[in-house]
């Protein structure tokens, strides 16, 4: 199975190198965790409204379903886990590893620097996760859920947890402010013009920066957060559907659904029946590389 797919049924593991001229064509999200490593290099993610700048002995923890864009700043050579929260399990249940929960570990981002005296051993350890992926045998999947845990022991002994933002220019700030503002008012009337002018700056270059900055269009974007916040309300109240869509800020409640089918691949009523469940990987589009 590839990691592209929207289920995954093991630890996958690659390196990739991309040079500074890469672009990723939009911002995406993963039905699954995902390490992002830098081993050599430089990149800036947009995520949680916030912009990370992540070098050498950095890297990224992010839960699934969390909207990201990655834009190369230097070429940059980077390792890549996916994994599910099942493969992390009986992780979970060693000894002193609920510590991780401390720091809300399955729900929000995280990110990591490992010290320069450790990073060789990071970096074995990692390329021998790649060898047993490729090797790909009926052990591989134990196997790598094991040097999997062994990964994280790592990050436990030696690892510092770095928080907030990272580095947003002056000219970020306005975008990284309207995604905010979107984050905050979903519910209520948002538009082009209304975020162009708290940002001080005409229509036309506020949405080209947006997708600069963010990967996808302010529209597409208020419509990813308007749907997460409905997907939540869907399995945590019995509102009807069409005050689910208009609590969201959707004025149509068919549009709504649309939208809902195309982003989660099932209806809004079959998702509360199946408490998200069950979403058949046919109908939704698979993950795309960043």
């Amino acid at each position: 199975m590839r990691v592209s797919d929207l289920h995954i049924d093991r630890v996958y593991i690659n390196k990739l190198f991309r040079s500074s001229d890469y672009t990723m064509s939009r911002n995406h999200y993963h039905y699954y965790y995902e390490i992002f490593y830098v081993l050599q290099g430089s990149c800036r993610f947009f995520i949680d409204n916030a912009l990370y700048e992540l070098r050498a002995g950095d890297f990224l923890v992010i839960p699934p379903h969390v909207i990201h864009y990655n834009r190369y700043l230097t070429g940059c050579m980077r390792y890549n886990i996916y994994f599910r929260k099942s493969d992390l399990q009986d992780y979970l249940n060693m000894s002193g590893a609920p510590e991780m929960g401390e720091h809300e570990w399955f729900s929000k981002t995280h990110l990591y620097h490992v010290p320069h005296a450790y990073r060789d051993l990071f970096t074995e350890h990692l390329e021998m996760m790649i060898k047993e992926d490729k090797l790909d045998d009926e052990v591989t999947s134990n196997l790598l859920m094991l040097e999997l845990y062994q990964f994280f022991l790592y990050v436990r002994r030696w690892c510092r947890l770095r928080d907030g933002s990272g580095n947003a220019t002056a000219v970020d700030d306005p975008i990284l402010e309207a995604s905010k503002f979107i984050s905050e008012h979903y519910n209520q009337s948002i538009t082009l013009d209304l975020l162009a002018s708290r940002a001080c700056l005409s229509p036309g270059y506020f949405s080209k920066r947006f997708r600069q900055v963010t990967g996808v269009g302010m529209k597409e974007y208020l419509t990813y957060v308007r749907l997460e916040h409905a997907s939540k309300e869907l399995l945590t109240t019995d509102h009807t559907i069409t005050d689910v869509a208009l609590n969201s800020g959707f004025a149509d409640s068919n549009y709504f659904k649309d939208a809902f089918k195309k982003m989660y691949g099932t209806s809004p009523r079959n998702y509360r029946k199946n408490r998200g469940a069950g979403t058949d990987p046919a109908d939704i589009p698979a993950a795309k590389e960043s």
